[in-house]
């Protein structure tokens, strides 16, 4: 199923490359794939990428600190009348947390994720270059990688993670000519702890306790 899932953002990213900065005017002097958006538009499908600041919060692993990933993937939106739009990402995400070890303890998990954006947004204004928006986020777990002792390569074995999460979102667009800035801030719904004990190599083992994923986005969409 998740080699579906995989093979499918693949195919998405291909099309989105071909179709990047279509929108629904006709432009007979510029190629469609450069031209910069109107304000009457109807869709627009194209490229997002950008960095993320993450973190896994809970009781689990208390002493976290941040970890910076990278993201990159695909887009479309859809604009309707008010200034009201729908957008739907779709994008490979670097993400984890990093932490406080002592000797044999878990300096850092790195996560790859298959994510799911859908956002509503709202331009208060037909010429304003802002939207505000909130959306939801599902996130498919691809693979996980867990580091001991601020070490250079991962454990053999991975730690044992719900691979399915929920997040509620905001964000943020600022229109420029060619392109926009977009923020986001996202934290995941579900407990990753299993509660199943990890690598042994690993302390602590996994103790029940919570585990959630938080992440800040700062993104280009073209």
């Amino acid at each position: 199923m998740r080699l579906k899932s995989i093979l499918f953002f693949l195919l998405l990213l291909h099309f989105s490359a071909v179709f990047a900065q279509e929108d629904s005017t006709d432009y007979d002097d510029e190629p469609n794939y450069w031209v910069k958006p109107s304000n009457d538009e109807k869709s627009r499908f194209g490229i997002v990428m950008g960095i993320q600041v993450s973190s896994l919060l809970g009781t689990a692993l208390p002493e976290n600190r941040p970890l910076i990933g990278l993201l990159g993937g695909a887009y479309g939106r859809f604009n309707f009348k008010s200034g009201w739009s729908i957008q739907q990402e779709a994008h490979i995400s670097f993400r984890g947390g990093n932490f406080v070890a002592q000797a044999g303890e878990i300096s850092s998990i790195k996560l790859l994720y298959l994510d799911f954006p859908f956002m509503v947004f709202k331009r208060f204004s037909k010429k304003s270059k802002h939207r505000f928006g909130a959306g939801v986020q599902y996130s498919s777990l691809i693979n996980s990688y867990m580091y001991v002792d601020y070490g250079s390569y991962p454990l053999g074995a991975s730690p044992k993670l719900d691979k399915n999460d929920w997040a509620p979102l905001i964000a943020y667009q600022y229109q420029f000519p060619f392109f926009a800035l977009q923020g986001s801030a996202k934290y995941g719904l579900r407990n990753l702890n299993l509660g199943q004990e990890w690598p042994e190599s690993a302390k602590p083992l996994n103790n029940g306790g919570v585990l959630n994923s938080f992440v800040v986005a700062v993104n280009i969409i073209f």
